[in-house]
């Protein structure tokens, strides 16, 4: 009784004297107990289930239980916190030819044959290219968007925790909605660092028109793997002069990216032509080759333009190439001047940056003695 009295006694002395309940001892090993943090009013964080909770799960958030999720008005947002201030200007002014991938001599007589490198717009991070570097070059996440998006600087919004964003209409928090974005854009095979850069360019378009998606879509289901490369990142957007920086990117690009101005008559100055080095070894869209007959490139001109072409092939097409080789504009048969962003889905390529050459068809003369050489010799 002297004792259970003793501990007492001691336990109020300690508490008159620090002002706070002293932690509980473990008697086996004489370890502090963790904290004790309260979930639905319930739940007792330990040591080893405060490891499970710090990994965040798409489902932990599905009704939104955990945090009241609602837009963050502006008298509440915390200022962006600068993450890195390492910005880049790798920018590359370029105006060597685009090369064929196929000699005059290997098209079919009379054909043209069109050379296309990369797969998308190519403006801003090309995703197969940031792999490369993560994978091939040992970049980070940083060294990927710093290079990419030169003269940026990476800060957190300090938001991302608290905020709802919007994708086709829907709206949802902002792990989950990042997530499902680079789930279909780049997936989880990717390496972690083109992972996480791939999350913060998602991220700071969103934020650049005003936490919604706008054209981007999901896809659900997002594997841990990503939820946790995402989930390291979340809340880090790139900006430019103290505004969000609109982060486009696409497929891939061919050797180089194509400048903003080029393609959509946008002058970003952190959307310009960069190096993508690894692309002419390694990106399956690199140099691929499309052939059309004449009379196909004939019937889709004039379709599409509503004009009738001169009867030169040769004169059809004159491509006027931008930064990085890029084709800005095409001449039509010196009847009009299109964009060449516009021109290219014509033809079902897969980027700007093209080149064509045309096979001029066999002389009649040469086709005649062709043919007399397949006949059989005349029995005397």
């Amino acid at each position: 009784m002297f004792c259970k009295w003793k501990t007492v006694i001691l336990f109020l002395l300690l508490l008159c004297i620090t002002g706070r309940q002293p932690l509980p001892v473990i008697a086996e090993t004489g370890e502090k107990l963790s904290s004790v943090e309260v979930v639905h009013g319930e739940e007792e964080t330990t040591e080893e289930n405060t490891k499970t909770k710090s990994k965040k799960i798409l489902s932990d958030y599905d009704d939104f239980s955990l945090i009241s999720y609602q837009t963050v008005k502006n008298s509440e947002q915390k200022e962006a916190v600068l993450v890195s201030g390492n910005s880049r200007e790798d920018i590359v002014v370029s105006s060597e030819p685009t090369p064929s991938a196929v000699n005059e001599e290997d098209a079919p007589p009379g054909s043209f044959a069109f050379t296309t490198y990369g797969w998308g717009h190519c403006v801003g991070l090309s995703q197969n290219g940031a792999n490369f570097y993560a994978i091939y070059g040992g970049w980070n996440y940083q060294d990927i968007l710093f290079h990419y998006y030169p003269g940026t600087v990476l800060k957190n919004t300090g938001t991302a925790e608290t905020e709802m964003i919007t994708v086709q209409g829907v709206p949802g928090n902002a792990l989950q909605q990042v997530a499902e974005i680079v789930n279909l854009e780049v997936g989880p095979s990717f390496h972690t660092e083109a992972i996480k850069a791939q999350a913060v360019a998602v991220y700071s378009y969103i934020k650049y028109y005003h936490n919604d998606a706008h054209d981007l879509k999901g896809k659900p289901n997002p594997p841990q793997s990503l939820i946790d490369a995402c989930a390291s990142v979340l809340g880090e957007a790139l900006y430019y002069q103290d505004d969000f920086a609109m982060t486009m990117f696409g497929a891939s690009c061919g050797d180089l990216t194509a400048d903003s101005n080029d393609i959509f008559e946008m002058n970003l100055p952190y959307l310009r032509s960069v190096s993508s080095d690894y692309d002419s070894q390694y990106d399956p869209h690199y140099g691929e080759v499309k052939y059309f007959t004449s009379e196909e490139v004939r019937q889709i001109i004039q379709d599409a333009y509503h004009l009738t072409l001169s009867d030169n092939p040769e004169n059809w097409m004159q491509l006027i190439q931008g930064n990085g080789g890029y084709v800005r504009e095409v001449n039509i048969d010196n009847q009009m001047t299109v964009r060449g962003d516009a021109f290219r889905y014509k033809f079902e390529l897969k980027s700007p940056k093209f080149t064509y050459i045309y096979a001029e068809p066999e002389e009649p003369e040469e086709e005649l003695a062709e043919a007399e050489e397949l006949l059989p010799e005349e029995i005397p």
